[in-house]
């Protein structure tokens, strides 16, 4: 919750075209969510401020002080892509007159929420994985290309594994008498902003 300040805005496509709409409602659904917020209650027209609603697009401002506390979804509203709907109606007739449809993407950051137009990607994703070159033997080395992410991280990092130890880091790895006839695994990771790092694994058998 704030203390009135605008969370976001939604603006429609379009204005309620009817005579008949006197009042609008926001909602978010979808998601995370396991029911329905009500981001704008039942609230008149004449609220937006705006001429010719009726006609023209919306634009209507979703106020911080809506309850991001509900027992239905925990203290926040989780990261996610979330459906945000806007219908014009009259006041004591719940049949929608006009619909209105759009996405909004919620993150979590350090210091609050974000809210961002549209579908927006979460996470950082492998498209093409990550390829080991080099000889698997003792003495040889190994080099590990980063492989195709979207949306293309800003940076990457490699760490060597053997079972659960990390055995080396960097881009290539020099085959160690240890490592005769183990698996060794390049883990790449992909950061971008405030994405969800994303990770890919490759891995060569060591021969004996």
């Amino acid at each position: 919750a704030g203390s009135g300040e605008t969370a976001f805005s939604v603006t429609t496509t379009g204005g309620c075209n009817s005579a008949n709409a006197t009042h609008y409602v926001i909602t978010l659904s979808g998601g995370a969510l396991t029911e329905t917020i009500n981001l704008a209650g039942l609230q008149p027209l004449s609220a937006i401020p705006a001429t010719g609603t009726q006609t023209t697009p919306m634009t209507i401002a979703v106020p911080s002080t809506f309850d991001m506390a509900q027992e239905s979804y925990g203290s926040a509203i989780p990261t996610g892509v979330y459906d945000v709907k806007v219908v014009c109606r009259a006041a004591l007739v719940f049949t929608p007159i006009s619909v209105f449809t759009g996405k909004v993407t919620v993150r979590q950051l350090a210091g609050g929420v974000a809210f961002e137009d549209g579908a927006q990607p979460l996470a950082v994703t492998n498209t093409v994985r990550p390829k080991i070159t080099g000889q698997g033997k003792v003495g040889a080395t190994l080099r590990v290309s980063a492989g195709t992410w979207t949306p293309a991280p800003d940076s990457t990092r490699v760490a060597w594994r053997v079972g659960t130890k990390t055995v080396g880091t960097g881009a290539s790895y020099k085959v160690k008498a240890g490592d005769r006839g183990k698996t060794i695994v390049a883990v790449v990771t992909a950061v971008k902003g405030d994405l969800t790092p994303g990770t890919a694994r490759v891995s060569i058998r060591i021969g004996r």
